[in-house]
């Protein structure tokens, strides 16, 4: 529903492209119909980028629904270019953005706000895992594993929530009867790297993902990764990451055993990172899509 609240926000983005004579819009975490709406009341010259940061979803199931997704698709949003942060996305962007050009160019991180100091552990094997929508992140099987080989050895995992903080703890409840012992749920913090320097493992237990900022940054910060083997994820090419089988709790239980036994000896390759993630490169990318050079 455009509603007067819908209104507000694309006029005030309209008027400041028209103000500041505007040429190319790269929008981010705005859903397409906002675009689509600010590209019909802009002059014609103005070119627009939508950022795909995931897999978008094909949820258009009544009636009303899909005629709305074909206005906002075919009518409205095929002129917008979307870019992909993988080449994994791709697919599933082209199904739902048929009429439309799609590309790719990998996300980049600020190394600069990144400490590349040896981890300074806390515990004797402490886990992180960001986890702000339940069943996309994998934070069931997360629990389930680590719940598991706590019987084995000293181990923690600690749950960021960046979101859904309440209903998530919740679900926990729901799920396992309490918040397990071996389980502490976290507050979001803008300081990422004491908590990436406080745990040897960085785990990424997604069902589906675009490609994650937290990967690389743990990584980069001399964290072991034990990651989900999604395309996006597995696109990274980190080396050293230990893969499992996206949503077995069997194979992520495996991996933090394989994890336990190389906390010592593993070592991270900031070179690959710093040459592949940087914001000169990703911006090197965004200028050729954009045709500025």
């Amino acid at each position: 529903m455009f509603d007067f609240t819908s209104y507000s926000i694309v006029k005030n983005v309209v008027d400041f492209i028209k103000k500041n004579d505007i040429k190319i819009v790269h929008g981010h975490f705005l859903a397409s119909f906002y675009l689509s709406e600010i590209k019909k009341r802009c002059p014609k010259d103005v070119v627009f980028f939508e950022h795909i940061h995931s897999a978008p979803y094909n949820n258009a199931k009544t009636l009303k629904a899909r005629l709305k997704r074909i206005r906002n698709v075919f009518l409205l949003n095929h002129r917008i270019t979307k870019i992909c942060v993988s080449d994994a996305i791709i697919p599933m962007t082209k199904y739902i953005y048929p009429c439309t050009k799609v590309v790719s160019c990998r996300n980049a991180i600020d190394l600069a706000r990144l400490n590349k100091k040896n981890n300074n552990y806390l515990n004797e094997f402490s886990i992180l895992l960001f986890g702000y929508n339940y069943f996309v992140k994998g934070v069931d099987i997360a629990i389930k594993a680590v719940m598991r080989y706590s019987l084995e050895n000293n181990i923690h995992l600690d749950i960021v929530m960046s979101d859904n903080l309440e209903s998530n703890k919740n679900q926990i409840i729901k799920d396992f009867g309490c918040i397990p012992d071996c389980v502490t749920i976290l507050e979001p913090s803008h300081d990422v790297v004491p908590l990436y320097r406080s745990h040897q493992v960085f785990l990424n237990a997604s069902r589906s993902e675009g490609i994650s900022y937290a990967i690389v940054e743990a990584y980069y910060c001399g964290s072991l990764c034990v990651v989900s083997d999604v395309p996006a994820t597995k696109e990274t090419n980190l080396p050293d990451v230990i893969y499992f089988k996206a949503g077995s709790e069997e194979s992520l239980y495996f991996s933090l055993k394989t994890a336990f036994e190389k906390r010592h000896t593993y070592e991270n390759d900031n070179k690959y990172v710093e040459d592949n993630f940087s914001i000169n490169k990703w911006s090197e990318e965004l200028i050729k899509i954009f045709k500025l050079d």
